[in-house]
């Protein structure tokens, strides 16, 4: 077997190399497991069929994992890890079982490949190595827990493989379509959930969430759908469907509005701003006439809730031993000003460890993507980050101004609005790590960056206009051909 595997070529070479080493893995994980929990056969069986359904259907898996991404329960691995915080989804097990279907279909066929060539490669290669040493090396000095350690790298690692997924599977404008449809349907279901929450509970949040829910995390999804959606309805001609997604957009804010998260006010602005910015001309007409007749429905109804939510982080009530932070003179309520002091005591601990950091979950938990990842993986990381998020926006703006197809255009464009509100929401959150956020954001990345792919695959060839183009045109290629064949028996 061995020697078939070296005489591969590319693709199929590391294909086969990660199917034999995920089968083994596989089995040694079920002999470990299987005495321990009992059910385990009974998620080896639905794996089996899944990793089917992935090498026959690989459509059909994907559509699964983006319905998953979200409405999927979490499972609590504190029995094992004897650690209260680390927990997996249904669709992490969903990611590792496609991945291996997906690389098996391509060990036997021709003209796949899981990782095409791409501008981000080389920075998300330079940054998984960089979390990796920080993490290892945190491992070794005893800042990080050894299965802690490895759990929160390989999610890191995960969210890379589903825009190797998403990137390597689609091969035409259809398959766009239908994943860009799952997306909105499961974006409704979302909101209908978070809607029939209004009025039970403080702040509505996605479902499935332990405790309290997550109302960040639900808004940071709302911002990157909703720069999707309005990516699509301004470049796309929708027909019928154009006013029930419209509908749908407006419905969005009202469910978005009950989160009360700052973070994903502030991040729905940058994220309109960016949309408006890079639009053409006509675009951007339509778009500050709506953000100008938003604006004055606000200033006229002024909901309590949300001026509360917003006048609250600059007001200071009582701190609970929590000094206020004074900002441009400005004094901040409670929860901003203990969010300042945590990030000025964590600068402190990161000076300590200042180019590789602690690893990842070396430190205590903290909300701020951007000072999350100095003191995780130090300067060099933080390097490697800032990149990889330049390099996306980039290449995503790059991409919009080269396509010419509706769809494409209206994707790359909403996307790049998703990517500046995403930024603007890790300055307070840690976007960039959260599984709900992350999985729909790496998959539309992997959607948008193969664009040029298929733009290529579809270069169309423009036949001659009229009867007369036609004419001159078979006279010029006989003329062309009677020149070589007259060349060529000059050579001889």
């Amino acid at each position: 077997m061995l020697k078939n595997v070296m005489n591969m070529k590319g693709n199929q070479a590391i294909a086969s190399v990660v199917l034999i080493a995920g089968a083994i893995f596989l089995c040694l994980a079920i002999g470990k497991t299987i005495s321990v929990h009992p059910y385990i056969p009974l998620i080896i069986l639905i794996s089996f069929f899944l990793f089917i359904l992935a090498f026959t259907h690989s459509d059909w898996a994907m559509g699964l994992l983006i319905v998953a991404m979200l409405l999927s329960p979490e499972l609590d691995l504190g029995s094992l890890s004897r650690k209260q915080d680390i927990t997996i989804r249904i669709e992490d097990l969903l990611i590792v079982v496609f991945m291996l279907g997906w690389l098996a279909r391509i060990a036997v066929s021709r003209g796949l490949s899981f990782i095409r060539r791409m501008p981000l490669n080389r920075f998300i290669l330079f940054y998984t190595i960089i979390f990796t040493l920080a993490t290892l090396k945190g491992i070794i000095t005893g800042d990080v827990g050894l299965l802690k350690g490895l759990f929160f790298m390989f999610k890191y690692i995960e969210y890379f493989i589903v825009f190797y997924l998403a990137s390597s599977i689609i091969q035409n404008e259809k398959q766009m379509w239908n994943y860009l449809t799952i997306f909105l349907v499961v974006f409704a279901i979302i909101d209908i959930y978070a809607f029939s929450q209004i009025g039970h509970v403080d702040r509505v949040s996605v479902p499935f969430q332990h405790g309290n829910g997550e109302p960040n995390t639900l808004g940071g999804y709302q911002v990157l759908m909703l720069g999707v959606l309005l990516g699509i309805l301004t470049h796309v001609n929708l027909r019928q469907w154009k006013w029930p997604l419209i509908g749908l957009a407006v419905f969005t804010l009202v469910p978005f509005a009950h989160t009360l998260s700052r973070a994903s006010y502030g991040a729905i602005v940058v994220m309109y701003l960016t949309l408006i910015f890079y639009s053409k001309f006509s675009t951007k007409t339509v778009l500050v006439g709506i953000m100008a007749f938003c604006v004055v429905l606000f200033l006229i109804f002024k909901p309590d809730f949300v001026m509360h939510r917003l006048v609250s982080a600059v007001t200071p009530e009582y701190q609970q031993n929590i000094p206020t932070v004074k900002l441009l003179g400005v004094s901040l309520g409670a929860s901003p000003s203990a969010r300042i002091l945590d990030w000025i005591d964590l600068f402190q601990t990161w000076k300590t460890k200042p180019f590789l950091g602690f690893g990842l979950t070396g430190v205590r938990f903290v909300d701020g993507q951007f000072i999350k990842v100095l003191v995780e993986t130090g300067l060099v990381g933080l390097a490697a980050f800032m990149m990889l998020l330049f390099v996306i926006f980039h290449q995503v703006l790059k991409i919009y101004k080269k396509t010419k197809n509706p769809l494409y255009k209206g994707l790359a464009i909403g996307f790049l609005a998703g990517h500046g509100g995403m930024l603007a929401h890790a300055l307070s959150a840690n976007t960039f790590i959260i599984i709900r956020i992350m999985e729909p954001y790496w998959f539309l990345a992997g959607m948008v960056m193969v664009i040029p792919y298929l733009e290529k695959a579809t270069v169309p060839v423009l036949p001659p206009k009229n009867l007369e183009e036609q004419k001159v045109y078979m006279r010029n290629t006989q003329f062309f051909l009677n020149s070589n064949k007259n060349i060529v028996k000059g050579i001889g």
